[in-house]
């Protein structure tokens, strides 16, 4: 693993590690193995430790079939993407539309739609399509071809995995580093179709810990990002706990941003 300066992810997606990557960066482990990340979103933290072997895992095929067609191919996708106009009116004709079969374009199409959806949001109806409104102009640059090709060159030792989280947390074995980034539990209101419709739901927290007592048992060094500290401590006794600040929007609204506690837990010192 070599610590260096972060590319840049990308992606906006909502409970990105931005905010605390250096709290992250700090309690990771030296990585012998690989690195295997089941909820790799925009993959902060695997940009920052920029490891030699990974695994990046998530069950929303647009995303992991846009990370694929970046580290093949950049520039097309660039060359796409840069020529649409960022307009309300581009915005809702490429949402309207669904994925086909030029990679490339349907690569263009998620990072367009991602940049200029409200909050950085993906969220999916019941039929699987995306239907984030429109987020307005002030959500940054889209990512230029330099940017896209950084990204795919970090890419190119990494293994791309679509699927459930568990199959990518049974793969690891004692030399493997495995960071767990689920979506928050909220409760009864917690499935809105965030991250693709049943991306992780209430009852995936009892398979989650299931899977990691047994990684544990392997001897895989763990560190988990949550907001349910409680349930996790008391489900895995003797782990490490720590907790950073960071800033959360309560329905999307800059004026509801709050400070909140992230916990983190650990299985090594």
């Amino acid at each position: 693993m070599t610590f260096c300066v972060p590319a840049k992810p990308v992606l906006r997606w909502a409970g990105s590690k931005r905010q605390i990557l250096p709290k992250l960066t700090s309690l990771s482990p030296e990585i012998g193995g690989r690195y295997i990340e089941p909820f790799c979103g925009s993959a902060c933290l695997f940009l920052a430790l920029n490891p030699v072997r990974s695994i990046l895992a998530d069950v929303n095929p647009h995303l992991i079939a846009t990370y694929n067609a970046l580290r093949n191919d950049p520039d097309s996708v660039s060359a796409i993407l840069t020529g649409w106009e960022p307009t309300k009116e581009t915005y809702l004709e490429l949402r309207a539309m669904q994925p086909g079969t030029d990679l490339a374009f349907d690569a263009a199409r998620f990072l367009f739609l991602n940049r200029y959806c409200f909050n950085g949001v993906y969220r999916e109806n019941l039929r699987g399509e995306f239907n984030v409104p429109f987020g307005g102009y002030r959500t940054g640059q889209i990512p230029d071809l330099d940017g896209l090709r950084e990204f795919s060159k970090r890419l190119q030792g990494a293994e791309l995995y679509c699927g459930d989280f568990a199959k990518a947390i049974r793969i690891a074995t004692d030399n493997d580093f495995v960071y767990l980034d689920p979506p928050y539990y909220y409760g009864s209101s917690r499935n809105r179709g965030e991250y693709g419709w049943n991306a992780f739901a209430d009852e995936d927290v009892d398979r989650l810990i299931e899977e990691v007592r047994s990684a544990d048992s392997r001897g895989v060094r763990i560190l988990i990002s949550y907001n349910q500290a409680h349930t996790l401590k008391k489900a895995l006794p003797g782990w490490l706990l720590t907790y950073a600040p960071v800033r959360r929007s309560v329905a999307g609204f800059s004026k509801g941003r709050k400070a909140v506690r992230e916990y983190q837990l650990r299985n090594y010192q």
